[in-house]
C-alpha cells in the first residue's frame, strides 16, 4: 500500500510541476519503485534454484526409468526411501536459508510421489489412480502446513484437485458434469479465501500475488463452464447450485476486489459474465442462430471496450 500511494504521489506532483522525467526516475530508483540490480540477482537466483530443483527430480525420476530391470525392487524403494529422508532432514535440520529449506520441502513432496508410483509399479496393487494421489496428498499436508511456501501450496492444491476429477470417474461415476465442477470452483474458492485472510492478518508475504491468481482464476473458469452447461443441458444436473454460486462470486469478487483494489478480480469475474451472458444469448436464439450470433459479437465487442475502459480508468485513480 506504501509503494502506491507513494507513486500516486509522486505522479501527482510531476502533474502539476516542472520536475523533469528524469528527476523522477532516479526518485523511483532511490525508494526501490522499480527493480534494482539487487532485485534482478535475487529473481535469477531463486529462479535459477527452483530450475535446478526441478532439474533433479526429472533426472531422478528418468534414473528409475532407464536402470528399472536391472535394480532388484528393495533398492529401488530403499534408495528413494533415504533421499525423502536425507532431503527431508536437510530442510528440517541444516542452516540453510528459508527459502532453500522451502525448495528442500518442495523437493520432498515430489519424491514422495515418485516413492508411491514406484511402489505401485512393483507390486501392482490395483488401486484406483485416486488412491495413489490421495495417499500422496495426506503424506505431504504436514509440510504444507509448516512450510510457507506458495509454489509447494500449489502442488498440493494441484493433488488435491487431481485427486477429486480422478475420484469422479473412477467411483462417483453418478456425479453429473456441473456437480463436479461446482465442486472444484469450492475447493479453489476455499483455497483463494483463506489465503486472503491470511494475507490481511498479516501471516504470509503479499508481495507475490500469483499464487491466489493461479487458483482464483481456476475456480472462476470451474464455474463458468458449470453455469454455461447447464444452459445447454438442464437445471436437475445440480439443481441451480451453480447459479448461486456464481452469483455469490460475482456479488463477493467484486466488492472484494474494488475494496483491496485487486484488479485481477475486476478483470477475471466481468469477463466470466462476458462468457455467461454471450451462451446465454446464443441459448435463446437457438431459432434464429445467424442473428443471434451476430448480436453475440456485438455484445462481446461492447463489453469488452466498456470494461477496459473501466479498467483503465480505475487504474489512473489508483497508480497515478
Amino acid at each position: 500500500m506504501r509503494e502506491n500511494l507513494t507513486r500516486e504521489l509522486i505522479y501527482s506532483i510531476a502533474r502539476h510541476s516542472n520536475w523533469r522525467a528524469t528527476g523522477i526516475g532516479a526518485w523511483l530508483r532511490r525508494e526501490q519503485v522499480y527493480a534494482t540490480p539487487h532485485d534482478w540477482i535475487k529473481f535469477l537466483r531463486l529462479f535459477l534454484l527452483g530450475l535446478g530443483g526441478s532439474f533433479l527430480i526429472a533426472g531422478i525420476i528418468f534414473f528409475f526409468a532407464y536402470n528399472w530391470a536391472d535394480m532388484h525392487k528393495f533398492v529401488k524403494l530403499g534408495l528413494l526411501e533415504l533421499l525423502v529422508i536425507g532431503v527431508t532432514l536437510a530442510a528440517v535440520f541444516t542452516k540453510l536459508s528459508s527459502t532453500v529449506k522451502n525448495v528442500l520441502l518442495t523437493g520432498s513432496t515430489m519424491l514422495v510421489g515418485v516413492l508411491f508410483a514406484v511402489f505401485g509399479q512393483i507390486y501392482q496393487t490395483g488401486a484406483n489412480a485416486y488412491d495413489f494421489f490421495l495417499g500422496w496428498t495426506m503424506c505431504v499436508v504436514l509440510w504444507v502446513v509448516i512450510a510457507r511456501f506458495q509454489p509447494l501450496w500449489l502442488i498440493f492444491l494441484a493433488l488435491l484437485n487431481t485427486t477429486f476429477i480422478l475420484y469422479t470417474q473412477q467411483v462417483a461415476t453418478h456425479w453429473s458434469f456441473a456437480v463436479v465442477l461446482d465442486l472444484l470452483f469450492i475447493l479453489n474458492a476455499a483455497a483463494v479465501v483463506i489465503w486472503e485472510m491470511l494475507a490481511a492478518r498479516g501471516r504470509i508475504n503479499v508481495q507475490h500475488r500469483w499464487f491466489p491468481r493461479i487458483v482464483g482464476l481456476a475456480a472462476i473458469t470451474a464455474i463458468t463452464v458449470s453455469m454455461i452447461s447447464i444452459l445447454f443441458a438442464s437445471i436437475r444436473e445440480d439443481y441451480g447450485l451453480a447459479y448461486l454460486l456464481g452469483a455469490a462470486m460475482y456479488g463477493s469478487g467484486l466488492w472484494y476486489g474494488l475494496r483491496v483494489r485487486e484488479l485481477f478480480y475486476l478483470t477475471a469475474i466481468p469477463f466470466s459474465g462476458i462468457a455467461f451472458f454471450t451462451a446465454l444469448l446464443l441459448r435463446i436464439g437457438e431459432q434464429v442462430p445467424e442473428f443471434m450470433f451476430l448480436l453475440a459479437t456485438l455484445f462481446v465487442i461492447g463489453s469488452i471496450t466498456l470494461l477496459i475502459q473501466y479498467l483503465a480508468k480505475l487504474n489512473r485513480q489508483w497508480n497515478g
